[in-house]
């Protein structure tokens, strides 16, 4: 079952780079206003499941994301697959909070980058977000790419899939629906 979701990880991984470079080498798109989150991609109501993936370097997390709207904002938490809390989250439209971060991430600057691209990914449609006017957005069938000036990247394939990229730090995060 673990060799099926690392190679399947991978496969989604690597074609969802692929898919960048096609929508960034076609210069006929044109700038759209979809939104990202889709009710078939997050509830507010209901508790929202993701297999998650994150990439850094040599470095692979796997595991399950789970992720739930509250009175000040989202509340999540990250899980391995052995049931092992990589962190907690909090998400507001002003900032995201990591909480409860295993000893590995328990670090200032590994804490801030992933808050930091914990906000961007689950604040992306918020208009009232001061990052939005940095961002562009293009669809090209059915493929929805979101650029922040060359530093971080969202990609939703037709699968429903969520690839976000940190560019400058090297990171690739995925997240399925489960």
């Amino acid at each position: 079952m673990m060799k099926y979701f690392l190679v399947s990880s991978l496969i989604l991984l690597c074609t969802g780079c692929a898919t960048t470079s096609v929508v960034n080498r076609n210069t006929s798109l044109s700038p759209v206003n979809s939104r990202l989150w889709t009710n078939e991609l997050r509830d507010n109501e209901n508790i929202n499941r993701y297999q998650v993936s994150i990439q850094v370097k040599d470095n692979h997390i796997t595991g399950l994301c789970m992720l739930k709207k509250s009175d000040e904002g989202w509340r999540g938490t990250l899980i391995n697959e052995f049931g092992i809390k990589a962190f907690d989250f909090i998400i507001t439209p002003k900032k995201c909070k990591l909480l409860n971060t295993i000893a590995m991430m328990n670090k200032w600057y590994i804490r801030n980058t992933i808050a930091g691209d914990l906000h961007f990914l689950f604040e992306i449609d918020n208009p009232d977000i001061s990052f939005q006017s940095k961002t562009t957005r293009f669809e090209q069938d059915g493929i929805l790419l979101i650029d922040m000036q060359q530093k971080k990247s969202i990609i939703r394939t037709p699968d429903n899939s969520l690839i976000l990229t940190n560019l400058k730090r090297k990171i690739v995060y995925t997240l399925n629906v489960i």
